[in-house]
Parts: structure tokens; sequence; C-alpha cells
């Protein structure tokens, strides 16, 4: 309303003698100022637009960017929740070990359910049970003043990366008498090998954790017996793949790593959803008191982590859309009441021997000026703009050639064709009518 009473004023304000309307009134065209206005308004509404456009596009692109990116595992029929144990009823790992073993071999032998695994942390997690420590590898001395590479640690039950379906890509991965016995071995992901090994097999090397044991003492070297892929850590559209390493769940107690809260990863032969009453009784016939937490699908953790993304595309793409639709109504609006107000003069060339359709492109033509320019300083922004929101960008360059060209090829279309709307008018007026109503 407030725009609408601004600009609807605006021609009130202007101080006008008297008898200037008096003569115009006997003239059909419009002044060269007022042309000049109607021409910056038009360039504006152009400008704009191109902006809203470039800015939806670059985010559309940088979106199915990101869904394209390979997670490191199949999200398909997979049922993920969180079960924390009660440090009351649970004061020790010892008894924490055998509750999460007692749930998962209720967990495995559901009816649908193909492979039941668990994991300390889950990729593009945000829990704080997702724990760190530096890594110190054996035969390597660090320079002086330097610090040891920091990994991401997951503590994973037997058959995890089956579960997940996650690449194995050197060696083994841990099975689940390696997590019975405890076995000091660990898989490292491809970003940990690039980091700690580069150009080496990193099969039978041994690796420990720069964190002290729980009683005090040094830590223990564990043996590297698996490479598998990269997985996001924190979101989709890491910059580059975080280091992390996987050892036998079982043997964390020895690393300081927390066992009073386990992820689940149920992979299934039917939709995931329904089982969610079938996981909960399993864990109740464990310990009643126990509930599921974060219950979720892989598919659905892939989505929310394309969420903020998607919702910053869409929001971009309606006002691009209601931005080009109002320079359409625009421009059209425009263009048709400078054809009403040349009525006269287009009689009077038509009277004088002009063709129709010279006439139309004329009128067109004045359209396409004032659009190149408008599309000119659009660009401008929008190039200037782009470092705005380079940070919601994913792999698409904030001058993407493609999203540039396309939204202005676009947009010189939707302006055209308002222009030529109002000038194919001009191709039907009869001169006598026309000079008749001058």
């Amino acid at each position: 309303m407030t725009t609408a009473l601004a600009f609807g004023s605006l021609p009130l304000l202007r101080s006008t003698p008297l008898a200037q309307p008096l003569r115009e009134s006997r003239v059909s065209t419009a002044t060269r100022s007022s042309y000049r206005t109607r021409h910056l308004l038009m360039a504006g509404q152009i400008a704009l637009a191109l902006v809203l456009l470039v800015a939806s596009g670059l985010m559309l692109r940088s979106f199915q960017r990101l869904r394209a990116v390979d997670p490191g595992f199949d999200a398909t029929s997979t049922l993920t929740f969180r079960i924390a144990l009660p440090r009351i009823d649970y004061p020790n790992p010892g008894r924490m070990a055998a509750t999460h073993r007692a749930i998962l071999d209720r967990l495995s032998v559901l009816p649908g359910v193909t492979a039941a695994s668990a994991s300390t942390c889950l990729p593009l997690s945000e829990q704080q049970l997702c724990q760190g420590a530096p890594l110190l590898i054996e035969g390597q001395s660090l320079p002086p003043g330097a610090t040891a590479p920091f990994v991401a640690i997951r503590a994973v039950d037997g058959a995890y990366f089956q579960t997940m379906r996650m690449r194995l890509l050197a060696g083994r991965g841990i099975e689940r008498g390696d997590v019975d016995r405890e076995e000091p071995i660990v898989v490292l992901n491809q970003a940990t090998v690039n980091m700690a090994f580069p150009g080496q097999d990193p099969i039978g090397h041994r690796v420990r954790l720069a964190n002290a044991a729980p009683n005090g003492g040094a830590p223990e070297w564990l043996t590297v017996v698996g490479v598998v892929g990269n997985t996001p850590t924190f979101g989709l559209a890491e910059a580059a793949p975080f280091p992390q390493l996987y050892m036998p769940l079982f043997r964390s107690r020895r690393v300081n790593l927390r066992l009073d809260a386990m992820n689940y990863v149920l992979r299934t032969a039917v939709p995931p959803e329904p089982l969610v009453e079938a996981a909960r009784q399993a864990v109740g016939g464990v310990d009643p008191n126990l509930a599921l937490a974060q219950v979720a699908t892989l598919q659905g953790v892939l989505d929310r982590a394309a969420a903020q993304m998607a919702f910053a595309m869409v929001l971009l793409a309606i006002a691009a859309g209601v931005a080009l639709l109002l320079a359409l109504i625009g421009i059209y609006g425009t263009m048709s009441y400078v054809v009403s107000q040349r009525t006269g003069e287009i009689g009077v060339r038509l009277a004088l021997g002009a063709q129709p359709g010279a006439v139309a492109r004329m009128i067109a033509r004045q359209g396409g000026v004032v659009a190149l320019v408008g599309i000119a300083v659009g660009l401008a922004a929008a190039l200037v703009g782009g470092r705005v929101i380079r940070s919601l960008l994913y792999g698409v360059s904030p001058r993407d050639p493609v999203v540039f060209g396309g939204t202005t090829v676009l947009l010189m279309g939707v302006v055209l064709l308002a222009c030529w709307l109002p000038a194919r008018r001009a191709l039907r007026l009869n001169p006598v009518d026309a000079l008749r109503l001058e």
C-alpha cells in the first residue's frame, strides 16, 4: 500500500504551469522527459529481474550438483535410530557393550531386515558422540612445533561397511569376531590414507591415537587392515573429505570413546518405515526402559543435508518468477501506453506511405534497446552480487556462463514478446481512424 501510494502520488508532486497541459492535450505524443522516465523504470525492472533469475539459476545448478554428490554409502532401504543407555542403570562399559550386543542380535533377526550394525557416529551427523583425536603413525616423527593430524573416530560393529554398503578399496573390513575379541585393528578412509600414507599401501602399518588410555597409560598401536571410501562428515557440501578412522566397537573402551549411546543401522528388504514398531519391540525385549530416538531413514538424512540449499533455491525461484512476471506485465503495459500515446504519429506515418511492418519494428526496436540497457546493467549487478551468495553455492562459480547465458536469453525473449504484442497492434491501425482520433 505504501509503494502504491508513493508511486501513485509522484505525478501530483510535479509543478506544471496550467497552460502546458492545455497545449499538450493537442498532441498525443508524450514528452521526452516522460519517455526517459518510463524507459528508466523499464530498464530498472529488467535489471532487477535478471539479478534474481541469475541467483535462482545459480542455486538450482548448485542444488543439482549437491544431489549428484556420491555420499559413499547406499541410502536406500535403511532405517537408523539412536539408543542412549542411562548411566544409573549401566554404570560400566562392560554392561553397555553386552546390552548393545543383545540389541543387535534381536534386530538382525527381525523379518525384513537383511543386515544390522551400529556405530558411535553416522555420516552427516551433528551429535556430540562424534569424537576424534590426533593420529600418530609408527616410524614417522613430527617436525619440531608440528601437531599430529586430526581424524574423526568411528567405533563400529561387525558388518557395518556391508550394512551401509560402503566401498571397500583395499584389505578387509571389520567383522563381528574382531569386535567380540576387541582386536587392535583399524580401517581408514581414503582421505586418511592420502594424508598419512601418500603414495603408499597402508595395509599392515600401525597407527595410534594421541589421547590417553582410560587408565592413564600410553595409547596402544593399531594395525591398519583395510581402506574404505570417503563419506561426508558434517555436510554434503564439504570442500574436502574429512579423515576418518574406524575401529571395532567394543575396543573403543580403551581409547576413551563413549558407549552409553549408539546409532543403529538396519538394511531392509521392505520399506523401512513400517519396521520402526518392530525395532521398538526388539529393543524393549532387552530393556523396556530404553527408547528409540532420532528415528529416520538414511535417505531422509541425505534430504535434510540438502534442505538448506533447497529452501534458499525455492525462495529465490519464487522471487525470480514473480520478478519475471512483473517485468512482462510492466513492459507490456508501458509499451501499450506508448503505442496509445503515439497513435496520431503512427497514423501520420502510415498516411505518408510507411509500411505497417516497419512501424511495428520501430516500436519493438525502441523497447529492445531499453531491454538491452537493462540487461547490461543487470548482468553487471549480478556479477558483483554473485559474491553475496558464494557461500551458498556448491560446485558452481558465481559467474557460471551457462546460468548467465540462459537467463539472459530467457529474459530477452520475454522482453521481446512484451514489446512485440503492443507493436503488433500498430499493424492494425487504419490511418484515417488514427488521424480522426488525433
